[in-house]
């Protein structure tokens, strides 16, 4: 079947050339009439071709939870070493912005269409028009440009659309199997207890799926379409341990990931807390601060409380002080840290060293 396309649209294709090289001999400028009406061509099979790739992007498929997680915000106390293990499957899901842009410029241009059609056929018309002193300027010349944009303004969009179904799917599907099987092999290695090969694998996968502050869209993504429960915590804290192996190999330096935390969303903020636990810097120790004194949800001011355990050894007094009091503030009545049992013991173990 897609033999028979492909020779189809050649065939439609080779007609219309053939019939701008007919249409040009009978002019009496045959080499200008030739180029303009190939310059249209090519412009014409651009504009469909680049209408063809917005409309045949593939769409990623998102599962939904089923389960329900007690506090429903944050995992369960875990081991805070730069890599731990997982008990269960980790689960990733590659970046879906060039998805996303091309679901809103599809919707632009459908429902800039359905609003403009009665003047379409009025644009088309001066279109033609404006094309026909380039094909010659005789009396058909509007109706030949007409015929020959829209011929190749299909061919144009069948081709991208074509191209964009059977090559870029694979491409993307094939990029996203090596990445999940990198995720399986290093969390295989990880409980071998090889961490060092599994943070290769890991950094690998990311490189695959994409760029550290690309990467963070996903957590929002995943806390606006997954249901609230146990496997939508599962795959975020799944998000945060790919961060942590992958911070020794990332490019970002400490000031790219401020400014991820301060200039991007909930997710960005928890992105960049996650990078720093996989390597620790006492210079972000003020975004943990940030993120335990004005987190946006308990899962951030659970992550946020992971990496101070983490900088508390090597922090100044004047930052233990700080640290100290915000803590025993979330720690009273009404504070964020009063409401959750693996919170509060992660903070009771900071402010333990403190004393």
């Amino acid at each position: 079947m897609g033999r028979w396309v492909g020779w189809a649209m050649a065939g439609l294709g080779a007609s219309g050339l053939l019939a701008l090289v007919l249409y040009a001999a009978r002019s009496g400028e045959t080499v200008s009439v030739l180029g303009a009406g190939l310059l249209i061509i090519g412009a014409t099979l651009a504009v469909g071709g680049a209408v063809g790739f917005l409309f045949g992007i593939p769409k990623t498929f998102t599962g939904r939870a089923e389960e329900t997680w007690a506090d429903g915000q944050e995992p369960p106390e875990r081991d805070i070493r730069p890599y731990p293990r997982s008990g269960g499957q980790s689960r990733y899901a590659a970046n879906t912005n060039l998805e996303q842009v091309s679901d809103w410029l599809t919707k632009l241009l459908i429902g800039a269409g359905l609003t403009q059609l009665g003047a379409l056929s009025r644009y088309f018309k001066r279109l033609a028009d404006t094309l026909a002193p380039s094909l010659g300027g005789r009396d058909d010349s509007a109706a030949f440009a007409a015929m020959m944009v829209t011929e190749f303004l299909l061919l144009g969009f069948l081709g991208g659309w074509l191209a964009t179904r059977l090559l870029l799917a694979s491409a993307l599907s094939r990029a996203d199997h090596r990445a999940l099987a990198a995720f399986v092999q290093a969390q295989s290695l990880s409980e071998r207890g090889d961490h060092r090969e599994a943070d290769d694998l890991r950094a690998r996968a990311m490189s695959e799926l994409g760029l550290p502050h690309v990467e963070a869209d996903r957590y929002d993504d995943m806390r606006r379409l997954l249901m609230r429960g146990n496997s939508r915590t599962t795959q975020m804290q799944a998000l945060v341990d790919a961060a942590r192996a992958s911070a020794p190999d990332t490019d970002l330096r400490l000031a790219d990931i401020r400014d991820l935390f301060t200039t991007g969303g909930e997710g960005h903020r928890i992105y960049a807390l996650a990078l720093l636990q996989g390597a620790p810097d006492p210079a972000g120790f003020d975004l943990a601060l940030d993120a335990i004194e004005n987190s946006r949800s308990a899962f951030e001011q659970y992550q946020a409380l992971v990496l101070a355990e983490l900088l508390t050894p090597s922090l100044p007094p004047l930052d233990r002080d700080r640290l100290n009091h915000v803590l025993t503030t979330q720690l009273g009545v009404d504070g964020w840290l009063s409401r959750s049992a693996s919170r509060r013991r992660i903070a009771e173990r900071i402010l333990a060293v403190e004393e």
